[in-house]
């Protein structure tokens, strides 16, 4: 039998491991970080392996985690082959799993996530855990009354935002574009139809917070029913606020309360989010779950613009926070100061506390996530550590985000990225992929546009340019650069995290419109520069705007 665990604490107790700290995508995954997370597999007489997705490879190992007990899956994609040179790697998850269980059954712990259940069952036997039920205690909340709370925070976003921007001139005209309609319930019954759903149970924090205009708690799960006026937040005793409503009723389970609450059995879970646990409760009531997780992503996404004066706020808190934080270490290395990746951040914090202070911000910004690292130590995006920065640093890549929030809901997020080239060839690059990102990418966006077209024009953008790149040593000459490329995307919607739902990517067919936001990028990561350009970009009624320019 192999088993296969997500339990934290064991990640902490046996990996000294500790993904929302030393992992990138357990922070940028708000609404699915279960999916990401490492899983613990064991079979008995055997150490325990850690299976890990590769773009964690360079942070596990800066971790600690000994390289021997570690086994990866979903390989990174990159256009230098040198950093995952000799490192077995699995096609997928099942692959992965298939090849460690062998003939032997699969048991997933209580803690894992429902979506790898999924995957998993399409090929091997699998049987779950499950953890104890807890009681619930369900509230209502009034739909007029969530509405009305983001009302009264959206004019006073769009008072600070435009007093922001007003000095700024390619962002003239901006403010005209606040005050977009609340679409938020009607979008939720969008989905219930199309999907053929007598509920949503929403869990992920930020899908929580868009339904209910509350934070999210460990514990408190939302029960939406399309049709009434209200929203049903089911609680434990340890997450139950008076904030969630009006009392009504308590339940043995969360499973017992949807099955007693809905006048139905067809259910929308977040498979990407849930545990095993939590969807057997619920399928043990009768209930059939639908999987929801991509559907209330784009629903964030396509509705990001109702918030663009805290979309603004974080742009522009971004923007100059992380390009001062590298002018500081860029004036740090030339006096001959050597510090570390962590004095870098601290830097960072402390230009979003004086942005936010000096701008009278009357909301909460702080960081999101932080992918800060000298390409001397890894060319893989990761968060900080204490690694040296000095004269001999090739290139420092920050791309980061922030986060505002009021009364502990996220209103915006923000996803940028600077570098600091210290190298000829660096140099030459980054000035190329800052044209690239304003003028390839983001020079075609506007409405109608469609997300794998946009991708096709970039390669074709680059494609002139790529020959310099071999010159002078920032491409391999037999590195098949559009074969690579076109498996990651240049770009993507924001829907109070990063997109993983709408990217400019090929395949994807989605149109922008008026009110799309969302960040354009190119990473380059080869030899011994990891070089990160982004930018943040809007759609307006009569021409595109870069939010993160200065």
């Amino acid at each position: 039998m192999l088993h296969l665990s997500a339990d934290p604490s064991a990640l902490a107790t046996q990996f000294d491991l500790h993904p929302q700290r030393s992992l990138l995508f357990s922070a940028i995954r708000l609404d699915s970080h279960p999916l990401v997370l490492p899983l613990i597999a064991t079979r008995d007489g055997d150490e325990p392996t850690l299976l890990v997705r590769q773009q964690e490879q360079g942070n596990v190992l800066s971790a600690g985690v000994p390289r021997e007990r570690i086994r990866f899956y979903a390989p990174w994609v990159t256009i230098d082959p040198r950093p995952v040179a000799d490192v077995h790697t699995a096609a997928s998850l099942t692959a992965l799993v298939s090849e460690l269980a062998g003939d032997d059954a699969v048991v997933l712990g209580a803690d894992v996530v429902y979506s790898h259940q999924l995957a998993l069952a399409e090929t091997l036997e699998v049987t779950t855990e499950s953890a104890q039920p807890s009681p619930v205690r369900v509230r209502a909340l009034s739909t007029t009354e969530v509405e009305g709370r983001f009302a009264q925070w959206r004019e006073c976003g769009a008072t600070a935002a435009a007093k922001l921007i007003a000095d700024v001139a390619h962002l003239k005209g901006l403010d005209a574009e606040f005050g977009a309609g609340d679409t938020r319930y009607p979008g939720l019954k969008s989905i219930a139809a199309e999907r053929e759903l007598d509920a949503l149970v929403i869990a992920a924090p930020p899908n929580f917070s868009e339904a209910t205009g509350r934070a999210p708690g460990d514990g408190a799960v939302v029960i939406w029913v399309p049709g009434t006026d209200r929203v049903l937040v089911a609680a434990t005793d340890a997450a139950d606020r008076d904030h969630y409503g009006t009392a009504v009723g308590e339940y043995a389970s969360l499973g017992e309360a949807v099955a007693a609450l809905v006048p139905g059995r067809r259910i929308g879970v977040e498979e990407e989010f849930i545990s095993v646990s939590v969807a057997g409760e619920l399928a043990g009531q009768g209930l059939e779950l639908v999987g929801t997780s991509q559907d209330l992503a784009h629903w964030r996404d396509i509705r990001d613009n109702e918030d663009l004066p805290f979309q603004v706020i974080a742009a522009r808190t971004s923007v100059y926070a992380i390009e001062e934080a590298l002018a500081w270490a860029e004036h740090e290395i030339d006096a001959g100061v050597e510090f570390t990746e962590i004095d870098i951040y601290r830097r960072y914090l402390g230009h979003i506390e004086e942005f936010r202070r000096d701008n009278d911000i009357p909301f909460e910004v702080q960081p999101y996530f932080t992918n800060l690292h000298s390409s001397n130590r890894m060319l893989f995006p990761g968060p900080p550590v204490d690694f040296p920065i000095n004269r001999e640093t090739t290139c420092i890549q920050l791309d980061a985000g922030v986060r505002v929030t009021i009364d502990g809901v996220v209103v915006a997020t923000s996803d940028m990225a600077r570098s600091l080239p210290r190298t000829a060839a660096a140099k030459e690059a980054y000035e190329l992929f800052f044209t690239v990102v304003r003028e390839g990418i983001i020079g075609q966006l506007r409405p109608g546009v469609v997300c794998e077209d946009v991708h096709e024009g970039t390669l074709e953008f680059l494609a002139p340019h790529l020959p310099r790149m071999i010159e002078i040593g920032m491409l391999g000459e037999e590195t098949d650069f559009n074969t690579i490329y076109r498996r990651r995307n240049v770009g993507h919607l924001m829907g109070k995290q990063e997109s993983f739902a709408n990217e400019l990517r090929p395949g994807y067919k989605h149109a922008l419109t008026i009110g799309s936001y969302g960040a354009a990028e190119i990473p380059w990561r080869y030899n011994d520069a990891a070089i990160g350009t982004e930018d943040l970009w809007y759609i307006g009624t009569d021409r595109t705007y870069i939010l993160s320019q200065r």
